[in-house]
């Protein structure tokens, strides 16, 4: 029975860390809504794909050990918080763009599973839910079976969960609100962006 309860404790965790407000699924609701399901679908795997890795490295106590290293966290933060200072530009970029000039902008397939793969690999927040899932799904001495079902329902989780948010953001109606808000929604992402940014760089000093 504990088992069990641990399992729909870890999965609540995961599902809240995945659906709950943060870069990777404000990204996932812009590109869906700018340029429609199939470019929100890669970059959402792109996200999940990243989950899952950083979900590999807690499983096998590389997060704990990484955690000794405080240069290691140190570049992480820093490139994360790089990476969405870029972020905030483009959206900025967006914001101030006429509408024919968004129109105009290109996305490639493979670029935007790979920023997708980036944004969540450079994503403390994404580290620290899977130790937290790790630390409270997976009391000491389980099986690796139980191992295994952890793992494969966080990460069923999570993927549900991020291509759940692009399908639900490339319908047409989503797609229309997106179009008539769209500069102040990339304006607040943004801000959103910026803030997430800067506040990961100065968490280094």
């Amino acid at each position: 029975m504990d088992t069990i309860y641990n399992l729909l404790v870890a999965y609540t965790v995961a599902f809240i860390g995945a659906a709950s407000p943060g870069p990777a699924t404000l990204a996932i609701m812009s590109t869906s809504a700018t340029y429609g399901r199939a470019a929100g679908l890669r970059l959402g795997l792109g996200i999940a794909n990243g989950s899952v890795i950083w979900g590999l490295f807690a499983a096998f106590g590389m997060i704990a050990l990484l955690a000794q290293f405080a240069w290691a966290l140190a570049l992480i933060k820093t490139i994360g918080g790089a990476y969405l200072l870029w972020l905030a530009s483009k959206a900025l970029h967006v914001a101030l763009s006429p509408d024919q000039g968004v129109q105009a902008m290109q996305v490639t397939p493979k670029g935007l599973y790979w920023q997708g793969l980036a944004l969540h690999l450079t994503n403390p927040k994404a580290m620290l839910s899977w130790a937290a899932i790790i630390a409270i799904g997976a009391p000491t001495g389980t099986s690796a079976g139980y191992m295994m079902a952890l793992f494969a329902g966080v990460a069923i989780i999570t993927f549900g969960t991020f291509i759940g948010y692009a399908v639900l953001f490339s319908t047409p109606r989503m797609m229309a609100g997106y179009q008539r808000l769209r500069r102040k929604i990339n304006g607040a992402l943004a801000a959103v962006f910026g803030f997430a940014g800067v506040k990961l760089l100065s968490s280094n000093t």
